[in-house]
């Protein structure tokens, strides 16, 4: 498996886990499950934000 193959498995991961816990706590704001995204997956919040919002190199 190639590097670009296991970020894109990651990003998809990160998205994935980022709707779960939306749906999940309805309640939280979003930087609120951005910032348990990114402790879960052990990437900074600004990472998670950047390949949610496909930013930059996280655009796929």
């Amino acid at each position: 498996m190639t590097r670009r193959q296991r970020l894109h498995l990651r990003n998809q991961k990160v998205r994935e886990l980022f709707e779960e816990l939306y749906s999940k706590h309805p309640q939280w704001r979003a930087d609120a499950v951005i910032t348990e995204v990114a402790k879960r997956v052990f990437l900074s919040e600004r990472t998670v934000d950047a390949i949610l919002r496909g930013e930059g190199c996280y655009s796929e």
